[in-house]
């Protein structure tokens, strides 16, 4: 199996040690799972060692909305989060919500994976004024008590291309909830 069609290859300047012809760049058509036509680009500088890399979605879906209702530890341990650079992840329960913007990065975890990152990205809020940092770490404690104990909490995925998904173990797929989203303009 290729790495999927090649859409443009080209060797360039540098944008970092402005070498010329040292920056090589390719383009090409992917099919990923869950995401669907993605085209990927990647580039490196022979020179400075600099490395690109960016990923756009080729088609969109339906704007979507998962819920899942997490009740036990099997659910926190064998729940997959996919998410795409466009979803937003976020919990009532728990308080959090993880927003897209221009850098956000897609990934695949699982839901304790995922809920590992919230307090790694909560622990780097803790150099805020005092208030904050005892708000951040309340949050954090009761992560880290869902975590251990497997306490039951809501999760939501929203991504307005319909790429981003809740994966629930075997067996438990029929506590899913997905919605299509309306979109503003539609009645």
């Amino acid at each position: 199996m290729g790495i999927g069609d090649v859409v443009t290859r080209v060797e360039a300047r540098c944008p970092v040690c402005m070498v010329e012809g040292a920056f090589n760049y390719v383009e090409f058509l992917y099919d990923a799972p869950y995401y669907g036509k993605v085209l990927i680009s990647v580039g490196r500088c022979g020179s400075c060692g600099y490395r690109f890399f960016d990923m756009l979605y080729a088609d969109a879906g339906e704007p979507v909305r998962y819920t899942y209702q997490v009740e036990d530890l099997v659910d926190v341990a064998r729940t997959m989060i996919i998410r795409s650079k466009t979803g937003t992840i976020y919990s009532p329960d728990l308080g959090f919500s993880l927003e897209p913007g221009p850098y956000a990065e897609p990934f695949i975890t699982t839901l304790e994976g995922f809920l590992y990152r919230v307090v790694d990205y909560a622990e780097r809020l803790m150099v805020t004024s005092d208030e904050a940092r005892d708000r951040v770490e309340q949050f954090i404690e009761e992560v880290r008590r869902t975590l251990e104990s497997g306490s039951t909490f809501k999760i939501v995925v929203e991504d307005p291309e319909g790429k981003s998904i809740i994966v629930p173990p075997p067996g438990r797929e029929g506590k899913l909830r997905k919605e299509i989203i309306k979109t503003s303009g539609e009645d």
